[in-house]
């Protein structure tokens, strides 16, 4: 890499988005995108090492959970292979 071609300085851990309500930090970790993508709806194993790029997805829900997230682990018949199942993470937020 030469001089002229330095990474970004991202910070701790952090990326800075902004969104329809304007300037918010986002978590960048494991934990903080997949904590995101399951406030928008539940996530199978699968859909995570695919989507958020997370190899392991039950250690960032083990430390959710840990953080005292409420979220429930669905079994559900795997769409394409009889006999097999598939988990499901859901989020259940309180009101």
């Amino acid at each position: 890499m030469t001089a002229d071609m330095k990474k970004p300085d991202l910070g701790e851990g952090r990326v800075s988005s902004v969104n329809n309500a304007g300037a918010q930090k986002q978590d960048s970790t494991q934990t903080g995108r997949l904590l995101q993508a399951l406030r928008d709806g539940p996530l199978s194993s699968f859909e995570i090492m695919l989507r958020l790029h997370i190899a392991h997805p039950a250690s960032p829900v083990r430390d959710l959970r840990a953080r005292g997230y409420n979220i429930r682990t669905e079994i559900h018949p795997h769409p394409s292979r009889p006999n097999e199942r598939i988990k499901r993470y859901r989020l259940v937020e309180s009101d």
